[in-house]
This record gives structure tokens, C-alpha cells and sequence, in this order.
């Protein structure tokens, strides 16, 4: 079982190895990571909202604004209008970590996988930085804009499951997945063996 071990052991300290870097480029190269995300997310509020969704303004340190005409209460009488701020960098740090995969398992046909996989990851991202906009239009200002955008109970309960699921879930997921479907046979060499070494940690016999 030295052999599963060794292919094992030798994948994840890869994997860790690789990780470092990626997430130090991932980091380093913000500015130009969250374009692909914040251009669909724009597209898909101006699509989907076009009533009220007027578009996009960067921010310093990697922050978006979502721009709308919903009218909001201000200070001393006066009238507003709402605008919604995400770190579009939080969603997308499925990238380094589907990156540091692919090197760690010594891919072939990197060229056309790294590109495909991060293609693939960016609806993902923009799901997460779509939703997180619409929670704080049909949540956190919910009793203010509702009127305007006609948003009810069941539309802020599906917009917060949503920003769940852009958050906690995709970045982490969708990296993994594609990893799986690109590597299918390295995938079951490390399921295989790393099975194989754990039965014989607890029974001897079949070392």
C-alpha cells in the first residue's frame, strides 16, 4: 500500500504547493478577475430589471455598485436612489483553487482545459454577485423598493437562497466538478487507492 499512499500524499501536497501561487496571482491580478463576472452580472440586472437597473460603477479596492432608479427615503426629508455594493473577488476564488487541481494532477491538455474550466466558472460568479444585489434590494431594503419592483415574501426567501448558493456553494463546487469531469481517470487512481490505503490501515491482512 506504499504506492496508494504515495499517490495520494503526493496529490494533496501538490495540491497545497500549487495553491499558493495560484491564490497569490488569483489576489495580485483582482482588477482583472472580476471583469468577466461583473460584465454578465451587468448584463443579466439590465436584461432581467430593466425598469429599474441602470447599470455598473467600480469602485477603489475591487468593490461594484449596482446603480438603480428605486427612490429611497434619505436624511432631512430628501429622496435617494438605492445602490447595492459586492466584492465581486469573494465570489471567484473557486479559480485558484481549481487551478492548483489541474497542476496538482499534472493535466494534459492544460491549454485548453484552464481556459474552458474558468469560462465555465464565470455565470457561477455571477450568480453569487446577482443575487447579493438582489437580497439587499428585496431584504435589506425590501419595505422602501417593494412597491417599485413588486418583490414579495417568496421573492426575498428565493433571492436569499440564491446568495447562499453564489457564496457558500459554486465557488467551491463548480471548481471541484470540473475538475472531476476533466480528470475522471486520475480521479478514481486517488478514490481508489486512497480507499484501498484506508482498509488496510484498519486491517493489516490486506496490505
Amino acid at each position: 500500500m506504499a504506492s496508494s499512499l504515495s499517490v495520494v500524499g503526493g496529490f494533496f501536497t501538490r495540491a497545497l504547493l500549487w495553491l499558493i501561487p495560484a491564490l497569490a496571482l488569483w489576489y495580485w491580478g483582482a482588477e482583472w478577475v472580476v471583469k468577466p463576472a461583473t460584465w454578465l452580472a451587468e448584463r443579466a440586472m439590465l436584461g432581467l430589471f430593466p425598469g429599474w437597473v441602470l447599470g455598473v460603477e467600480a469602485l477603489p479596492g475591487g468593490e461594484i455598485d449596482l446603480l438603480t432608479s428605486l427612490r429611497m427615503p434619505a436624511e432631512q426629508g430628501m429622496v435617494g436612489e438605492l445602490s447595492s455594493t459586492t466584492r465581486v473577488l469573494k465570489f471567484t476564488h473557486g479559480i485558484p483553487f481549481f487551478v492548483a487541481l489541474m497542476l496538482a494532477c499534472r493535466s494534459r491538455g492544460l491549454w485548453w482545459k484552464l481556459p474552458l474550466g474558468l469560462a465555465v466558472m464565470v455565470p457561477f460568479q455571477a450568480w453569487g454577485v446577482c443575487f447579493e444585489w438582489l437580497v439587499d434590494v428585496a431584504i435589506m431594503a425590501g419595505v422602501q423598493t417593494q412597491a417599485q419592483t413588486g418583490f414579495g415574501a417568496w421573492h426575498a426567501n428565493f433571492f436569499g437562497i440564491g446568495a447562499q448558493l453564489g457564496y457558500l456553494i459554486f465557488p467551491t463546487l463548480v471548481p471541484l466538478m470540473l475538475w472531476i469531469a476533466f480528470e475522471q481517470g486520475f480521479v478514481r487512481t486517488v478514490v481508489v487507492d486512497g480507499a484501498l490505503h484506508e482498509l488496510s490501515r484498519r486491517d493489516p491482512r490486506l496490505g
